[in-house]
């Protein structure tokens, strides 16, 4: 790697139109020589941002016809994330000078300037490219060096556009995006005596719609020679002013709208722009809100975040056409912008952390009513014992379990599953709650009390979803279970060491939800001293461990393995198995919602029960 002296230009304010050469020392390949002595420069990728473990400015030559970035070792570039897919994107080299980015299909998408690369995009020079958290810039020494329109990245002013002789535009200047300490080096004592009024003004402001009026209203007192100022933001695709302060008090409707084509062009090129001339800028085209709107000298300055995103403009503009912006005026308003921006991103991140904040609040909640629905207790049931546990995916779930005592004497053992997780599994849970309460205590008849639940359910409306739901109901009188499975894993009964499914796959029914007028049967079995009733969701068979091996029936069973003796109490039992899933999980998130009842009865009196 060589060097080689390059002449650039600068522009001075404090020299009128003048123009300072100054020279710089840039890296050259010395393979990159071509006959005759002229030395082309190899175009590279400059890292300017990432989340933390690489090193920014550091350069990325592209040397081959062909780089691949991505997060395996054998790309060309490796982007170092998580995020980053294997192969993310690769930049080719077209018609021996022309660089192209394209997306390898990646999980995150690529942008450039910005914008998502949804097709092959020709890279210029100081184009950004981001990938996820990284942030390049494409370094090409081989463009044409821009002189009095603009002077590349490293200048105060960069061009909109290509000029040609033909070309009538008034555009004074484009500022690119600077800090105020390095601009405030070229402007007046009244210049920064504003800029304190400013910077005051915005940090006395704290919620978002009180520092946009801010902006506004400071911003015409700088800029005296404005008619209108507007702060516009982004919202999703589209642009919305939140603020239009016009100096005549009753404004017309013209005084209300602005030039979209102006402000997108500031928030697609991140660069501020000023037009001496609006009406016949021809590098603005066939703007007609610019003529329909009597704009004549015109600002716009992008607002943008830490990251560099687009979140909004400011745009000043006279419609008297002796009141022009000068080159100066651009320049501080590029640093209220830079102030402005600062002040709306806390503002958003503000406003984000109070959304949820609340929504925490309200999850929070939702958690703690759906917690307190569910048995906070066991049934008062002599001679017998029972186990419970509960463990949603997310903060709220959709699995069901209830305890209901009928009038009788006996008791209802429910559990079920309801299609999906969140909130609005975990809310038709709470429906089911209350249905499935009211029809067993209505009805006597297990299948016909199942049934009445089923239609309602059906015509409470819940959509798509659909429930699943084993009832058990137990006469401690007759040591038996009446037993309705609609569509739920078979409940199964541990008797000495042996796993009986109590209810087989032919007698059980269809989901609750899906059918309006589906009748349910029921079987009736008969409870021996010892035995334990187990009844799960499928969060319990389809727990997975970190290499996505499922825990299946084989776990619970193996789990139970061995000395049955020793699992004489449901408890144990219950314990037994949810321990067994933590384990195999390992560490791993659960997939599913859990819920697991256990109960049986005891080989001992009641009030002696093994606890």
């Amino acid at each position: 790697m060589g060097h080689r002296f390059r002449e650039l230009y600068w522009h001075s304010s404090e020299t009128g139109s003048g123009f300072i050469p100054f020279r710089v020392l840039v890296p050259v390949s010395l393979h990159s020589a071509e006959p005759g002595g002229k030395i082309t420069l190899m175009p590279s990728l400059v890292l300017i941002k990432s989340p933390g473990a690489a090193t920014a400015n550091q350069t990325f030559p592209l040397a081959g016809p062909l780089t691949v970035l991505g997060r395996e070792d054998n790309c060309d570039i490796v982007v170092p994330n998580h995020a980053v897919s294997r192969k993310h994107a690769q930049i080719s080299l077209r018609n021996g000078s022309q660089y192209f980015v394209e997306d390898l299909k990646s999980r995150n998408g690529t942008m450039v300037n910005n914008e998502p690369v949804l097709q092959p995009r020709m890279l210029k020079h100081d184009d950004r490219l981001k990938i996820c958290d990284f942030l390049y810039r494409f370094h090409d020494e081989n463009a044409p060096s821009p002189i009095p329109a603009g002077f590349g990245g490293s200048s105060l002013f960069a061009p909109l556009e290509e000029r040609t002789e033909d070309s009538q535009s008034t555009i004074e200047a484009a500022v690119a995006t600077r800090t105020a300490e390095r601009l405030l080096d070229a402007q007046p004592s009244e210049k920064l005596r504003a800029l304190l009024d400013i910077s005051t003004a915005l940090s006395k402001a704290s919620d978002l719609a009180t520092i946009i009026e801010t902006i506004a209203d400071v911003t015409l007192n700088v800029f005296k020679q404005s008619d209108r100022c507007f702060v516009i933001l982004k919202e999703d695709d589209n642009l919305v002013p939140k603020v239009v302060k016009a100096r005549r008090s009753a404004g017309s409707q013209d005084d209300q709208r602005f030039s979209r084509t102006i402000v997108r062009r500031a928030l697609e090129t991140g660069e501020s722009y000023l037009s001496e001339d609006a009406s016949s800028d021809a590098n603005l085209g066939a703007a007609m809100s610019v003529a329909e709107f009597r704009i004549r000298s015109v600002m716009c300055v992008p607002l943008l975040t830490s990251a560099g995103v687009a979140i909004g403009a400011v745009q000043i503009d006279t419609q008297d056409r002796t009141k022009k912006f000068r080159t100066a005026d651009l320049e501080l308003l590029a640093i209220v912008a830079n102030l402005a921006s600062v002040a709306v991103d806390k503002a958003h991140l503000q406003e984000t952390a109070a959304a949820q904040e609340k929504q925490q609040n309200e999850i929070d909640l939702a958690r703690k009513i759906q917690r307190d629905m569910l048995p906070q207790g066991e049934p008062p049931l002599p001679g017998y014992g029972f186990y419970h546990h509960y463990s949603a995916a997310l903060t709220v779930g959709g699995d069901y379990y209830d305890f209901i005592q009928l009038a009788d004497g006996r008791v209802a053992v429910l559990l079920g599953d309801v299609a999906g997780k969140g909130v609005p599994a975990s809310l038709l849970m709470v429906k089911l709650t209350a249905e499935a309460r009211f029809c067993l205590r209505t009805e006597s008849d297990v299948a016909a009390a199942i049934r009445m639940l089923n239609d309602q359910l059906v015509m409470g409306g819940i959509g798509d979803r659909f429930v699943t739901l084993a009832a058990i109901v137990i006469d401690p009188n007759k040591h038996t279970a009446t037993i309705v499975n609609a569509g739920h894993i078979n409940p199964i009964i541990f008797r000495n060491g042996e796993f009986i499914e109590i209810i087989s796959s032919e007698e059980s029914g269809i989901p609750l939800g899906i059918m309006s007028g589906y009748e349910y049967t029921s079987v009736e079995r008969s409870f021996e001293p010892g035995d334990n009733v187990m009844v799960f969701s499928d969060g319990v068979t389809d727990a997975m461990d970190p290499r996505g091996e499922m825990f299946n029936l084989d776990g619970v069973y193996k789990s139970l393995a061995g000395d049955c003796t020793r699992f004489s109490h449901p408890k144990l039992v219950g314990e037994c198995v949810v321990k067994a899933v933590q384990k195999h999980a390992a560490g791993r998130a659960q997939n599913d919602d859990i819920a697991f009842v256990c109960f049986g009865r005891l080989t001992t009196p009641p009030g002696k029960e093994s606890q």
